[in-house]
C-alpha cells in the first residue's frame, strides 16, 4: 500500500489530496495537511474519488456506432468523416464543445485549442455561455479582456459580499475557495465582515454576519443604489475622477439616480435598516472591499448588468488592484496581454444574428440552430453532456441526427453515448499528470503541479493523445508534427511552462504543493488599461439598466448546488432522484408535503420531480439543482427566447413558474 500527494481536479479550488492505492486499486483519498492553501481540508466529492474512478460507468474502450472497436479503426472512421464534411462544407462545419468535465484537464484543455486550430474551424462553443458570460462580457468591457478577474483576499479585506453565490458548497465562482468555511471564519476573526445577498440562507449565509434575503431578480436595483449612495462619499468621487474618465462618471451618476435606497427596500423586501447597514459598511471599509457573484445572477435576465455594477462598486471604492481590496492573477501560462484597439471580432453564428461571441466563442443557445440549419455537421463533446446543461434537450436530441457524426470524449458512460457515433474514453484525474491553469480565478498566485497517481485502465487515453492522433491523419498535424510516442502528460505541461515566469523544473519538483508567485497590484491599471481608466460606464449596460423592470411577480425559480454534485456528475451519496424545493409556505398553500411528485412548469415546458421542503428558502421561491440529469431544467428553459443579446444566456434564474401536485 503506498500514498501519494496529488491535488483534486473537479473544480478550480485544486485541494491538496493524499491518494492511498493498493496494488493498483485507489481505497482512499483524504485532504493533504500540508498544501498551503486547502491546508488538509477536502470535499466529500474529493473524497468519493475511490468510488468514482472505479465505477463501473466508466469508459474503458471506443465504440464506433455502438459497436466496441480498436483506436484505429473508430480514428480512421472519424477522420475521414472529418475531410469529407471539411471539403464539402468548409472548416466551420466541424465543431467542438468543451465543458467543465475537461476545464481542469491542463494538457487536454490546450490541446482542444490546437485541434480546433488544427482544422481550421471556429466554430468552438463551451461551458461559459450556459453559466458564466456575464462574468467575461462585463470584464472585457470595463477592464478590456474577458479573462481579467479580481481575486478575494482575506488577509488584506475586510468586507466581502457574497452574491447569489454559496462558496461552502461550490468552493466560489469569481473566487476559487479550499477549506472555505475556515477561510470566512478567519477573516472574521481579524475583523472582517461578511455579508450574503440570496433567496436562501445558504450554508455560506448561515457563516455571515448579515444575510439580505432578497426577491430573485431584486439584486439589480439594489446595486444600484448603493452606487447611488456612495456618489455622496468625497473619497469615492476621488477615487472615480483618478480611475475614471469624467464623461463616464457623469453617465454613471445619472444612470443610478432613479435608484434611492425606498425603492431598493421596496424591491427587496428586506429591511430598510439592514439595507442602510451594508451602506455603512461599504463607506467604512473603503478600499476593503472585496465582492463575487455566482450563478443565482449570471443566469437572470440582467445578470450582465449585476456584474458590471459589482466591478462599479469595488471601482468607486479603490478595491480594485489594490493591497486591501481584490488584486488579479498575472498567470503562469495564461499571462494575459491586452487586447490591440481595432481587434476585429470574428461573426456570430450566421443562424441567429442577433448573437454574439462571446470571448471569441460561439453561444450554446445558438448550437442547434447551426445544426438544424446544416451548418454544423461534426460536433465533438469534450466532458459535458449537452442533454443535461443546454435549452431544449428534446431538441438537441433530434438534431443529433442530422449530423455527420457526434463524438464523445468523457470519462464516463452517459446518456449522450448512447446517441454518439464515436465515443472516445479518456483517462481521469488520478490517470493523468495535470497543472492548475484556472489561474485568474485561484486564490492562490502561482501554479501546481501532480503525476498520474495510477496507470490508466482498459483502453483509456489522455485527451491530448485522442485529438492528437486525430489531427495526425490530416494534413496538419498537432505538436509540430512531432511523433505522439515521443510525447508525454510530462513533457507537454513542460512546454506550456516554458514561456512563463517560473521554471518548469521548479514547478514539476514542487508537485501538488506548488509554487508561489508573490501577488502583484497595479498591473492591470498600469498594462492593461487604456489611459489607465477603468470604463465603468459602457453605453450598452447603461442602456440595459434604463429598461430594468425589477423581480417578477409569483413564484420564482432559483439554481443551486449540492455538495456531493458537480453539474450532471454526482460523486458521492446516493439519490439520483430531482428534488423541487419549496418554502414551507408554499407547499402547504399548494396541498403539497415531502415526497410528493409534483409538475414544476414554465411558459416553455415542464419536469416532474420529488417536491422538498427547505425553510431556508425566502417565501416566492422554488429551488432546483442547476444540472441535475434528472431535473434536466433544460426542459423549462428555452434558447430563443429571454435569450440575452449581450451575452447569448438563456434566462434560468428567477424565472416565473408553477408547482402542482401530481396524482393524489
Amino acid at each position: 500500500m503506498s500514498e501519494h500527494l496529488s491535488f483534486c481536479r473537479i473544480c478550480a479550488a485544486a485541494c491538496g489530496i493524499v491518494v492511498t492505492v493498493d496494488e493498483g486499486q485507489v481505497v482512499k483519498v483524504r485532504g493533504d495537511a500540508g498544501h498551503p492553501v486547502s491546508r488538509g481540508y477536502t470535499c466529500e466529492k474529493g473524497r468519493a474519488l475511490p468510488q468514482w474512478h472505479h465505477s463501473p460507468n466508466r469508459l474503458d474502450s471506443p465504440r464506433l456506432r455502438g459497436r466496441t472497436v480498436g483506436w484505429d479503426d473508430v480514428l480512421d472512421d472519424l477522420a475521414a468523416i472529418i475531410d469529407e464534411t471539411k471539403s464539402n462544407d468548409g472548416a466551420d462545419s466541424i465543431g467542438l464543445y468543451l465543458a467543465t468535465g475537461l476545464a481542469y484537464d491542463s494538457a487536454g484543455q490546450v490541446s482542444c485549442g490546437m485541434w480546433m486550430g488544427s482544422v481550421g474551424s471556429t466554430s468552438f462553443y463551451t461551458a461559459a455561455t450556459v453559466d458564466n458570460a456575464p462574468v467575461l462580457v462585463a470584464a472585457e468591457a470595463v477592464a478590456g479582456h474577458p479573462m481579467l478577474n479580481p481575486v478575494w483576499d482575506p488577509e488584506q479585506s475586510r468586507l466581502l459580499i457574497l452574491l447569489a453565490t454559496n462558496p461552502v458548497v461550490s468552493h466560489g465562482y469569481g473566487t476559487t475557495l479550499a477549506d472555505p468555511v475556515r477561510r470566512l471564519r478567519e477573516n472574521q476573526a481579524v475583523g472582517g465582515q461578511v455579508w450574503t445577498i440570496d433567496p436562501r440562507r445558504t450554508e455560506s449565509a448561515k457563516l455571515s454576519d448579515n444575510h439580505l434575503q432578497v426577491r430573485p431578480g431584486s439584486d439589480v436595483i439594489l446595486l444600484a443604489a448603493l452606487v447611488r449612495e456612495l456618489f455622496a462619499d468625497e473619497r469615492c468621487r476621488d477615487t472615480l475622477a483618478s480611475t475614471c474618465h469624467d464623461s463616464d462618471i457623469d453617465r454613471l451618476a445619472r444612470a443610478v439616480l432613479p435608484f434611492s435606497l425606498d425603492a431598493a427596500e421596496l424591491a427587496t423586501g428586506c429591511s430598510r435598516q439592514l439595507i442602510d447597514e451594508l451602506v455603512v459598511q461599504l463607506r467604512s471599509n473603503f478600499g476593503r472591499l472585496a465582492m463575487f457573484c455566482g450563478t443565482g445572477t449570471t443566469m437572470a435576465t440582467d445578470g450582465i448588468v449585476v456584474e458590471w455594477l459589482r466591478w462599479v462598486l469595488l471601482a468607486m471604492t479603490n478595491s480594485l488592484d489594490v493591497v486591501g481590496g481584490m488584486r488579479f492573477n498575472e498567470g503562469v501560462v495564461n499571462r494575459l496581454a491586452p487586447v490591440r484597439p481595432g481587434t476585429p471580432a470574428l461573426d456570430g453564428p450566421p443562424s441567429r444574428p442577433e448573437l454574439v461571441r462571446i470571448a471569441g466563442q460561439l453561444p450554446v443557445a445558438a448550437l442547434v440552430d447551426e445544426i438544424e440549419d446544416g451548418r454544423l455537421k461534426v460536433l465533438v463533446v469534450t466532458g459535458g453532456n449537452p442533454l443535461s446543461a443546454f435549452p431544449e434537450p428534446d431538441r438537441f436530441r433530434q438534431a443529433v441526427a442530422l449530423l455527420d457524426a457526434l463524438v464523445v470524449v468523457d470519462v464516463a458512460d452517459t446518456d449522450l453515448c448512447d446517441l454518439a457515433t464515436h465515443v472516445l474514453p479518456a483517462v481521469g484525474q488520478l490517470e493523468r499528470a495535470d497543472l492548475t491553469l484556472a489561474e485568474q480565478v485561484a486564490f492562490r498566485s502561482g501554479m501546481q503541479f501532480t503525476a498520474s497517481i495510477v496507470e490508466p485502465e482498459a483502453d483509456r487515453r489522455p485527451v491530448w493523445w485522442i485529438l492528437g492522433s486525430l489531427a495526425a491523419r490530416s494534413e496538419r498535424p498537432m505538436f509540430g508534427g512531432t511523433p505522439l510516442d515521443a510525447l508525454s502528460d510530462e513533457g507537454i505541461l513542460a512546454g506550456l511552462l516554458g514561456h512563463g515566469p517560473l521554471d518548469a523544473s521548479d514547478v514539476i519538483g514542487a508537485g501538488s504543493r506548488g509554487v508561489d508567485l508573490a501577488p502583484t497590484y497595479g498591473w492591470v491599471r498600469e498594462r492593461m488599461l487604456v489611459d489607465s481608466r477603468w470604463r465603468i460606464a459602457p453605453e450598452a449596460f447603461v442602456e440595459r439598466l434604463a429598461l430594468h423592470k425589477g423581480p417578477e411577480v409569483g413564484l420564482l425559480l432559483v439554481p443551486r448546488r449540492e455538495s456531493a454534485w458537480s453539474n450532471s456528475v454526482r460523486f458521492a451519496g446516493s439519490g439520483d432522484e430531482p428534488v423541487v424545493v419549496l418554502h414551507p409556505d408554499d407547499a402547504s398553500l399548494r396541498g403539497i408535503v415531502a415526497g410528493d411528485w409534483v409538475a414544476l412548469t414554465t411558459e416553455h415546458g415542464s419536469l416532474v420531480a420529488t417536491a422538498g421542503i427547505d425553510g431556508t428558502l425566502r417565501p416566492g421561491v422554488v429551488s432546483v439543482t442547476h444540472g441535475h440529469p434528472g431535473s434536466l431544467t433544460g426542459t423549462i428553459t428555452n434558447s430563443r427566447v429571454d435569450v440575452d443579446p449581450l451575452t447569448a444566456m438563456p434566462r434560468a434564474s428567477g424565472l416565473p413558474v408553477r408547482v402542482d401536485k401530481l396524482g393524489m
